[in-house]
């Protein structure tokens, strides 16, 4: 008995430590901390647990826009019937992330926003409102390329204007591409593309076929210059016009369209925050690379979108003559001080095609306005812009577009 009783008081003393020690406070498992991540500028921090480093920004977008159109008799429809007024209201996502790796920089970029807007500017009966959601960049770099949804490599877009309905005649276009740019150094660089020739086509005039299915991308290639006292490029672009099969007539061989352009941005020295630019594009059979928006009878004079020409006209003889265009345009922007900002712009095209000179026209833009900045990452402010049509046939009406707007936009 004696001896169980030892034995049992003993199990217990052994016990007691060890239901204590369950109770013991365990160390707590080490926390990986965000850490900011500086090397690539403000807003940037480390993805816990790896040495990518990413940022996610904002923007919200509220404005007002108003527009009158002396042309609205040539579109079809009576002026009272159009649409002048618009609200529009737009929200931003930015996510970028980069990483340093032995083979050099590897960044992954996202941008897309969500518009509504009340109804469509130059529309008609109030149609055109409603919601849309747009990916404007999604593309890889690595190592000297790119690959993905971003600027055209053709383009060099330095305007300080904001564009509402239609830009002062240049190339602004986002492309699906993939691209290779070797840095010579001392800020100089040229790129190599191959891009998506769908955004491109401008439609074959005469010919109800019109182009055919996309057979190989377009060409492009820059040489670009990027110095404190500013920046400057030279681009050229080949484009394929391929018309499509026409089961009822001759179908024309596929022709070549290209296009040149040139451009230089200059921070002037005389002052802070004043800059000057300007450029110029030929292009034959590939009006899209001389202008992002014109307004022609070739599009039935629309409201600054569409393109407004033509990349060919089928001749008398069958085959396909291409088009000609030219533009010119520059801008000027300048701060009066910290917290007020001033900019102005002009354009001019030139369209011809001799095949159907009715179309040819030309286009005379201007556009200025004045940003407000009351607090960092708040701007508001009035912008107008107009544009004058001079068609050179007698069959359509000359006239002018005109737009106003005052935007609110903060950036976070």
């Amino acid at each position: 008995m004696m001896k169980r009783v030892l034995l049992g008081v003993v199990g217990g003393v052994i016990a007691v430590p060890a239901a204590y020690a369950a109770d013991l406070p365990v160390a707590p498992e080490p926390v990986d901390y965000v850490r900011v991540c500086d090397a690539f500028g403000a807003g940037f921090y480390y993805i816990p647990g790896t040495d990518t480093c990413i940022s996610v920004r904002g923007r919200v977008r509220a404005e007002y826009r108003y527009g009158e159109s002396e042309l609205a008799q040539n579109y079809g429809a009576h002026w009272r019937d159009m649409n002048s007024s618009q609200f529009r209201t737009r929200g931003y996502i930015y996510m970028d992330s980069r990483t340093n790796t032995e083979f050099g920089l590897l960044r992954a970029y996202n941008e897309f926003w969500v518009t509504y807007d009340s109804t469509g500017l130059f529309g008609f009966n109030g149609d055109g409102g409603g919601s849309s959601v747009t990916l404007w960049n999604s593309f890889i770099q690595f190592g000297g390329f790119t690959f993905g949804r971003t600027q055209s490599f053709y383009d060099f877009v330095a305007y300080p204007t904001w564009a509402s309905v239609f830009t002062p005649q240049i190339s602004d276009q986002r492309q699906t591409l993939g691209a290779y740019t070797f840095a010579f150094g001392n800020g100089v660089s040229t790129s190599l593309a191959l891009e998506s020739a769908d955004d491109r086509r401008s439609g074959i005039d005469s010919y109800a076929p019109g182009y055919g299915g996309t057979k190989y991308p377009d060409f492009v290639a820059n040489v670009r210059i990027d110095q404190g006292w500013g920046s400057a490029q030279v681009m050229g672009a080949l484009h394929q016009v391929w018309p499509g099969y026409n089961s009822v007539g001759t179908t024309p061989e596929s022709e070549l369209g290209w296009a040149v352009g040139g451009g230089v941005k200059v921070n002037m020295p005389f002052a802070a925050g004043v800059t000057v630019n300007l450029q110029g594009a030929y292009s034959k059979g590939a009006f899209a690379y001389a202008t992002s928006s014109a307004t022609g009878p070739g599009n039935g004079f629309g409201f600054g979108g569409g393109n407004g020409g033509y990349d060919a006209v089928l001749d008398s003889s069958g085959d396909l003559e291409l088009s000609e265009a030219w533009t010119v345009s520059g801008g000027l922007g300048f701060a009066i001080n910290p917290n007020l900002s001033v900019a102005v712009a002009g354009g001019y095209l030139d369209y011809t095609n001799s095949a159907n000179p009715v179309d040819d026209f030309k286009n005379y833009d201007a556009q200025g306005q004045v940003v407000w900045t009351p607090v960092d990452g708040l701007i508001m402010g009035p912008a107008v812009e107009y544009r004058y049509v001079d068609a050179d046939d007698s069959a359509y009406e000359d006239g002018s577009i005109w737009t106003g707007l005052f935007r609110v936009q903060r950036t976070f």
